[in-house]
């Protein structure tokens, strides 16, 4: 007996003391469902009963009223013989009005009480509702009448309600009010049992919630004590981790905004950086950046390999740090891309020099695994000069400025200007149009003839591209071939030149006339075409051509000194292949004998600054010792420029193979090259 005591002692202990703390969400989950079926249904039969004693209420204010107004319709009926008849009607025929609608309201209720039907229905003396229509009805027709109808009339209506009908509006208001008083009597004794229904929940979760969870928790912290001796124990091991955790954060903090080559900030620590000079920022110039960009970086990188090309910017970030102040910033963004952030700038004088001082040091020779390289650098710059400049901005009115430096030359220090922003947005526009431009297939060639000194015929037709603008007519090439190499659709124009003068070529042998060849232009993109060679070539058979039909300009400031470089290998692919190469406006660029030596070149084009000049003696020597040079070569000098008759016989007297210029012809359409082909004379023979 005493076993099964204990046991049962033992089970209810385990059913009210939760042993685990993870079951306690049952006890709590259980305990909010009480109280949440408590308070909903103390909130519903309040609302009950608030409801109802609301409707009580105002059933009681109303049929009090009732009683006023049939007092004041009496009142007014009298009123209406001494005063205005128009506007005692109309005041009136409102109380009768609202009389009417509060009778109604106040029968139309669902819950009236015997005793309130009975009044209202079943008295078999004076049933109210009875004499209240009789009343409404009786006051309308006094309304309606006159003289002595309407005298007898109101006499009956007093009669009606200063007596009978007064004492049962009366009766009715009385148990009105009853009845409201009695709701809300019940609505006081509801509160008191949602108080004691409240408080005796609270009393049972109290005993069979929050004391067995008290109990689990105490137990459980117990336990946690225990535990907390055991790691106590572990501290010294823990806190030596968190030191050595630390010391990663900051070295991964530090790889994260520092360039792993050259130890600078990158780009995301300079951008941050910036962003917290910006607030400093105010209306004197406080901060100035300065963006650098490597000359010939990528010919070093080519013949030297990318070991030596890190070298080179290690050795480069070397030298910004030694000439830039220690309170300025010197980050690299990428490749050969370094920033220099100058702090407080003395003047835009200071931050030019600086500037200059950096191309000079970055210019001179350096020492790179046992061999000397050299190269350059461009600088842009820009000045922070109001709160409202944003980084964003800094870096890209820094760059406009040294793609200005790029542009003009190389090795040269650029300030930006709002200029520089327009004319950003001009060549963008102009980028545009030229990309649709190509879209729409509104680039045409035009034919320059070339004609053979010795024999005195067509020697051939250099092909140049036009831009038919649909609104502004035929556009000459100056104006949009550099802005087409800036965008990289220069080699688009190439091939479509290619294959255009082809066709015309093609057209014109069908006709019947004799053009011997055509020559096109290739840009440096093109020549960087590694497969350019194999597609002129397809480009030539397709039409049943041949190699020798078609001729390649290239410009003398092309050929770059790298030999890795694929404009070099093109120009030896094309030779090879059969194609004529001639370097366009020989003596302009940099192009240096050791490539005339080395490269099968077929002939050199003078420039037309070196024919213009004539008949001179200091321009006609020149043109002679090129000359002699290019038959040491091997090569046909071809003479462009040629104006007047004057510098045709110069040239022809000097020996040049070829001559070309507006004097033979200006350039023209396909349509346009069979008449001057048929009407063609030379200079000499026009003259006689």
């Amino acid at each position: 007996m005493f076993g099964i005591v204990k046991n049962f002692r033992r089970r209810a202990i385990r059913f009210v003391c939760i042993t685990k703390p993870q079951s306690l969400w049952k006890r709590y989950a259980l305990g909010l469902a009480i109280v949440c079926l408590t308070i909903s249904a103390a909130h519903y039969f309040s609302i009950v009963a608030i409801n109802g004693a609301e409707a009580d209420a105002k059933a009681s204010e109303i049929s009090s009223r009732q009683v006023m107004l049939s007092q004041r319709i009496l009142f007014l009926m009298r009123e209406s013989e001494r005063t205005d008849a128009d506007e005692a009607d109309a005041r009136l025929l409102s109380a009768i009005q609202l009389f009417e609608e509060s009778h109604k309201w106040l029968l139309d209720r669902a819950d009236l009480s015997p005793e309130l039907r009975y009044v209202y229905f079943n008295d078999p003396e004076f049933p109210l509702d009875h004499f209240s229509r009789r009343f409404v009805e009786t006051a309308r027709y006094t309304l309606e009448a006159s003289g002595q109808v309407k005298t007898n009339m109101q006499n009956q209506l007093v009669a009606l309600g200063q007596e009978d009908l007064l004492s049962a509006l009366s009766m009715a208001a009385r148990l009105h009010q009853a009845r409201a008083y009695d709701q809300n009597r019940w609505l006081h004794r509801l509160e008191a049992i949602a108080l004691a229904g409240a408080i005796l929940v609270l009393l049972l979760e109290a005993l069979f919630i929050f004391l067995p969870a008290q109990v689990s928790v105490t137990r459980t912290i117990r336990r946690l004590e225990r535990r907390s001796k055991q790691l106590a124990s572990s501290f010294n091991v823990l806190r030596q981790r968190n030191l050595e955790l630390t010391a990663a954060r900051n070295n991964l903090d530090h790889a994260a905004n520092h360039d792993a080559l050259t130890g600078l900030l990158n780009r995301r620590a300079l951008y941050d950086c910036l962003s917290a000079l910006e607030s400093g920022t105010g209306a004197e110039v406080e901060v100035s950046v300065m963006k650098l960009d490597l000359d010939r970086f990528k010919a070093i990188n080519d013949s030297l390999g990318h070991k030596a090309g890190d070298d080179v910017l290690v050795e480069v970030a070397r030298l910004l740090l030694r000439h830039a102040r220690t309170s300025d910033l010197v980050a690299r963004i990428g490749g050969d891309e370094f920033v220099i952030v100058v702090k407080s700038p003395r003047s835009v004088e200071d931050v030019e020099q600086l500037g200059h001082r950096l191309v000079v040091a970055i210019s001179q020779p350096m020492m790179i695994e046992g061999t000397s390289c050299e190269i350059g650098a461009s600088v842009g710059f820009t000045m922070a000069t109001s709160a409202e400049t944003t980084p964003d901005q800094l870096l890209i009115e820094a760059d406009l400025a040294l793609y200005k430096a790029k542009r003009n030359g190389r090795g040269q220090v650029f300030a930006y200007s709002g200029d520089l922003s327009a004319e950003f947005e001009r060549r963008r526009v102009l980028f545009a149009q030229i990309d649709a431009a190509l879209a729409e297939d509104q680039f045409e060639p035009h034919f320059q003839p070339q004609i053979c000194m010795e024999t005195g015929k067509l020697f051939g037709c250099e092909v140049l591209a036009r831009w038919r603008h649909p609104e502004r007519g035929i556009i000459a090439p100056a104006t949009f071939i550099a802005a087409a190499e800036d965008a990289g659709l220069i080699r688009q124009i190439d091939l479509m030149m290619v294959e255009k003068g082809l066709n015309a070529l093609e057209r014109l042998r069908s006709l019947g006339y004799d053009i011997p060849s055509i020559s096109v232009n290739a840009s440096a993109a093109t020549l960087r075409d590694p497969n350019l060679s194999d597609r002129l070539l397809q480009e030539v058979l397709s039409r049943g051509l041949s190699p020798r039909d078609l001729t390649v300009e290239i410009l003398e400031n092309t050929l770059i000194q790298s030999e890795d470089d694929y404009a070099i290998r093109s120009v030896q692919q094309l030779t090879k292949t059969g194609f004529s190469v001639v370097l366009d406006d020989f003596g302009t660029g940099y192009a240096s004998m050791s490539n005339l030596s080395r490269l099968q070149i077929d002939g050199i084009k003078l420039d037309r600054s070196l024919v213009a000049p004539m008949p001179n003696a200091r321009a006609e020597s020149i043109v002679a010792a090129l000359v002699a040079l290019s038959r040491s070569l091997d090569m046909r000098i071809v003479a462009e420029g040629v104006e007047t008759p004057e510098q045709f016989a110069r040239v022809k007297d000097l020996g040049c193979d070829v001559v070309q210029g507006f004097l033979i012809s200006h350039p023209m359409s396909i349509d346009d090259v069979a008449g001057w082909y048929d009407s063609f004379a030379l200079p000499d023979e026009r003259r006689a």
